[in-house]
Parts: C-alpha cells; structure tokens; sequence
C-alpha cells in the first residue's frame, strides 16, 4: 500500500514552494484550492507517485532505475541505468485513457511506456507494459491524503467526480509485467 508519506514527498518534489513544508502546511496549501482546479493537482501528484512507485519495483525487482530531476522531462520519465550510463528510457502514463496512450505511442513509438492497468490490458504491444497498479487507486490515495484532513466533504466528492469513479481498493506491490521485456530491452535476458 502507498503512504501518505509518498503522497507528500511527490507533492514536495513537484511543487518548489512545497519542498520545505511539512506534511500540514502541504494540506493547507491545497484546502483552499478550488475542486476544479484540484483535479489537476491530484493528476499532476498522482503522476509523480506512479514514478515513484515504478521506480521502486524495479529498483527491488534488481534493475538501476532512476527518475530525471525534472518532473517535466521531455518525452520520457525515467531511466534505466547501467554501468552509470543510461541503457534505456521510458515513458509513465497514470491514465485510464487509451486514447491517451496511442497518441503517445503516434508521437514516440521508439519510447516504451508504462501504463496502468486499467489501460494496458488494451494494447497488445511490446512497447505498452502494465505496471500492475490501477489509475482509480493512485486517484484515491492522492486525493484521500490531500483532502481527508481538514477538507469538507462536498470538496471531496466535487473532485472525486471530477477525477471520474474512484474506487477504494488497496494497491499492492507492482509487478511490472512482464519485467523481462525490459531486460530485453537493454539487452539482458528475460529473468
């Protein structure tokens, strides 16, 4: 399950005026933020902590991923590493949309792109790999931790219809699949 503390530090490392707060001033900040406007924060956070997230699995799973300083790095958003050299590139798509996705894949078909689950399972491309973790859920846990506190119900309900149907299942480890495409593509074998 994903923290409220991964939540927070996503929101520090996306948002400079929040990268000194503590965790209350971060729910301050976006208490009076208006619904409409919030749905694109919590898209926004929800994207970092995809990267997060991923990141981690692989890094677990024995891979050297590392995310680019920049969370707005141009055309892709982290990098798998060997021997301090980047052995490959890779997009993150936090998105329930496929439309989305192609679009994505239209503009940079060289770039393979890890998706959430709820969009991976339609493609049937080697450059499309599920991370394993729903959209809805990073949506719940983004928006529960920015918004349980303090927040005042009609808010919540505001930017949850905003984001679409949010459900509340717990996430669990990601088991990007299948990893040994990615091994593949930095020439290693599938493990």
């Amino acid at each position: 399950m994903i923290s409220n503390d991964v939540v927070f530090d996503s929101v520090r490392r996306g948002y400079n005026e929040l990268e000194a707060s503590n965790n209350s001033e971060i729910i301050d900040y976006f208490e009076n933020i208006e619904p409409d406007a919030m749905v694109g924060h919590i898209s926004n956070i929800k994207g970092i902590v995809f990267e997060q997230e991923v990141v981690n699995a692989l890094n677990k799973q024995g891979f050297d991923a590392m995310m680019f300083e920049a969370t707005n790095h141009p055309i892709s958003d982290i990098a798998l590493m060997s021997d301090g050299d980047i052995a490959l590139e890779m997009q993150l798509k936090a998105t329930d949309s496929t439309s989305y996705i192609n679009a994505t894949l239209d503009q940079h078909s060289d770039v393979p792109i890890i998706v959430t689950s709820e969009v991976a399972n339609g493609f049937d491309s080697a450059m499309v790999i599920n991370s394993g973790l729903d959209n809805a859920a990073l949506e719940t846990v983004v928006s529960n931790t920015l918004l349980s506190e303090g927040t005042n119900d009609v808010a919540i309900d505001s930017v949850n219809e905003g984001l679409g149907e949010v459900i509340g299942e717990s996430l669990l480890p990601i088991p990007i699949s299948p990893i040994g495409l990615i091994g593949t593509f930095i020439g290693l074998p599938f493990l």
